[in-house]
């Protein structure tokens, strides 16, 4: 059988070429599209609470954000070529209770800020970041795992449950490395006073297998500096926390924190501890010395149930010598209705002893008493 080839002629070449060159043309901006992208998501929480003692009387309330405070936000991403990429975060905190903006009524109060991705090198953003110990620690605590709110050490003292942003930050982080990263950040005080107001941090995470290991520190140094508003942190220092004046009522000088925590996947269920010690420096000359430890543990009873339960230590002592401790026990239950819809049952009960002596759960007006207990039930919507 003979091939027969089809030769063209010259009017029909330029038309082909025209075609062709068309096509190209109207595939250019899809091509360029595939290389960028930009994601909307968000969290909606809100639940009916009961609390036993705020200034001696109980209260049952609608709780915004229990199991995770309400948020929308952006994330963008745009391939340069060669393993580069520039990224973007915009992300807005609300009260799904009243619709008012959170964190001091910022619009991206929770998050904003870009930077430059590089498989190889790593990734260096700039902006309103979560510090090292949030970004290093919080999978460890039992409010961000199964609980809610009411479960993150007292005053969130440490951070690691992320009450704080700090504003001007400088963020480098490493890309893995055989399950190894590491990270540290400068936030910039914006002032000729280089250091009022000004915060850093460090931490570094290994995962390996059922293995988890996270480190992580912070210093602040005259948080929320009532000279200099435009510095590292600017919103929410001192959020319903017993720490963060001295017996005199002074201000905070410097605030640093150490901490690591360790996780493990038994199989039949999950474990994680963490530990923090962080130290409170005031204005006036004297300090205080905060330690938690706590431990969880959660179990997957069905695919769609998890339960688990924790316990949390925490000791306070000034350099007058005054000991207060605080014991405290959290519980709750997640039932997954689909992939994005959680109904969440929790409870938290926390006792003070020693010099403390008067309970004071997180996100609650203080105890007239050294007990207290608080409980929510929650619907929880993810997107």
């Amino acid at each position: 059988m003979k091939t027969r080839r089809l030769k063209a002629t010259g009017t029909l070449a330029p038309k082909r070429s025209l075609l062709l060159a068309a096509a190209c043309l109207s595939l250019a901006p899809l091509a360029a599209h595939a290389q960028s992208s930009v994601t909307l998501y968000g969290v909606i929480s809100v639940g009916i609470g009961y609390t036993s003692n705020q200034g001696g009387k109980s209260l049952v309330s609608l709780v915004n954000g229990p199991t995770y405070p309400a948020r929308f936000g952006f994330k963008g991403r745009e391939d340069l070529g060669g393993g580069y990429a520039a990224i973007f975060t915009l992300e807005n905190g609300f009260s799904i209770g009243s619709g008012a903006l959170a964190q001091g009524g910022k619009l991206f109060g929770r998050q904003s800020w870009v930077g430059l991705q590089s498989d190889k090198y790593g990734t260096v953003t700039m902006g309103r970041q979560y510090d090292e110990m949030a970004q290093q620690l919080v999978w460890s605590e039992a409010a961000a795992r199964f609980a809610s709110f009411y479960a993150a050490h007292i005053g969130d003292s440490d951070n690691i449950f992320d009450t704080l942003r700090q504003n001007n930050t400088v963020r480098y982080a490493s890309p893995n490395i055989h399950g190894l990263s590491f990270a540290g950040q400068y936030s910039f005080s914006n002032s000729t006073s280089f250091a009022d107001n000004r915060a850093y941090s460090v931490g570094a995470s290994y995962q390996r297998g059922p293995l988890r290991l996270g480190v992580a520190m912070l210093q602040n140094d005259n948080p929320a500096s009532t000279t200099n508003t435009n510095g590292a942190i600017s919103d929410s220092y001192g959020f319903t926390s017993p720490f963060t004046r001295s017996d005199n009522n002074a201000l905070v000088a410097q605030q640093r924190a150490v901490a690591f925590a360790a996780g493990y996947d038994l199989g039949f269920a999950n474990v994680a501890m963490n530990y923090s010690n962080v130290l409170f420096k005031y204005q006036d000359s004297t300090g205080r010395r905060v330690q938690n430890v706590e431990v969880v543990i959660d179990k997957r009873f069905l695919p769609d149930l998890l339960a688990g339960i924790g316990y949390t230590y925490t000791t306070s002592q000034t350099s007058g010598g005054t000991n207060g401790h605080y014991n405290q026990l959290n519980a709750g239950v997640v039932y997954s209705l689909s992939k994005r819809t959680d109904l969440i049952g929790t409870v938290s009960y926390q006792r003070a002893g020693g010099a403390a002596k008067q309970a004071e759960i997180f996100t609650t007006s203080l105890s007239s008493s050294k007990n207290e207990t608080a409980a929510v039930a929650a619907l929880r919507v993810k997107f």
